[in-house]
This record gives C-alpha cells, structure tokens and sequence, in this order.
C-alpha cells in the first residue's frame, strides 16, 4: 500500500499473532496495523504474570506508538513493585500504576525513552499518548481497569460481559469530571 499523509491507501490486514497458556488458562491475541502508516499497538498477555496471577493488557497508540510501547514495557514491573499489590489491594494497586505511568512519562528519563521508540528519529519530541485496557486476574478473579475508549469484555457462558466503560469526551459522568 502506498502512502497518504498518515494513513495508507489500504489496509494492511497482516496479522500478529500470539497465544500461550498459563496459571490453568489458554489465551490468544491477534493485532491489525489497518490503514496506519504504523502499527501504533502494544500489548502485555502474561498468563505466568506471578503465582496464581496473569496480566493482559491493551495499550491503543494515539498519534504514533511510543506510549503504547512505554506502557507495555513498564506496566507489568511497576504494578509488581506497588505496595498496594503486594498486599493484596489490586484495584487500588491498578489505579495507582496507572497514575503512576502518567508520572514517568513527564520525567526526563521517560521523554528520552518514549523518544527513543519514534519510527521517525528526526529529533522532535513525541507527541503520543494511548488509552489503556488491563485485566489482572488473581485467583480467578478479574480486575479490569481502562483509561480512554478501548473496551474490554469477557466471553463466559456463551454471553458477553462488559468489564470496561468507555471514556468519552461526550460522556456525562466525564464531561463533569
């Protein structure tokens, strides 16, 4: 496909694919570049995340992949180092490691490295962000946490159940926040 300022002419529907299994569970992920000049996409899928606990997690690039590789790197080891997981507390331990990415990535250290993933090393600073989509399961329990629109949903006796909310500038409840 040729190029069209930042999309492509056509899709490109190659598929990445990746399964495994773990912790008594067997998943599969599959990512589309589509009609991006770049595949702006990252992901976490740790079934072996740590003893009883797998980790998967969408990171849906905005304006070029640097935050979503940034995340997928680092999401993984902060949430470990959270005190609040370690104790146990994982709802708040996700919305601390959330926050937290935040932080890193305003740090000089964080700027050089999301830099450092542009597809283009022209210099310029990133301007890319992501929404995020995780599932911590723990004792086969799931704790979804999003930021951004990207849903997430479990398929379970042959019904679908939504684990996530959008965030949309047009919500009512995000418009008032």
């Amino acid at each position: 496909p040729k190029e069209m300022g930042i999309y492509l002419s056509s899709p490109d529907t190659r598929k990445e694919v990746v399964d495994g299994e773990g912790n008594g569970m067997k998943f599969g992920c599959s990512s589309m570049q589509g009609w991006r000049l770049n595949m702006e996409d990252a992901h976490i899928s740790e079934a072996d995340f740590a003893p009883g606990t797998s980790l998967f997690a969408v990171f849906d690039g905005h304006g070029g992949s640097e935050v979503a590789k940034y995340c997928a790197i680092h999401f993984g080891p902060e949430l470990k180092a959270n005190k609040k997981y370690q104790a146990g507390r994982y709802e708040e331990a996700l919305r601390e490691t959330f926050l937290l990415m935040d932080e890193l990535l305003v740090k000089p250290e964080g700027q050089a490295e999301v830099k450092s993933y542009k597809t283009e090393q022209d210099g310029a600073d990133s301007f890319a962000g992501c929404t995020a989509n995780v599932v911590l399961i723990k004792d086969k329990i799931a704790y979804c946490a999003n930021a951004g629109d990207s849903r997430c949903i479990l398929w379970s006796n042959k019904r679908v159940v939504h684990l996530s909310t959008d965030h949309k500038p047009d919500n009512e409840i995000e418009k008032n926040r």
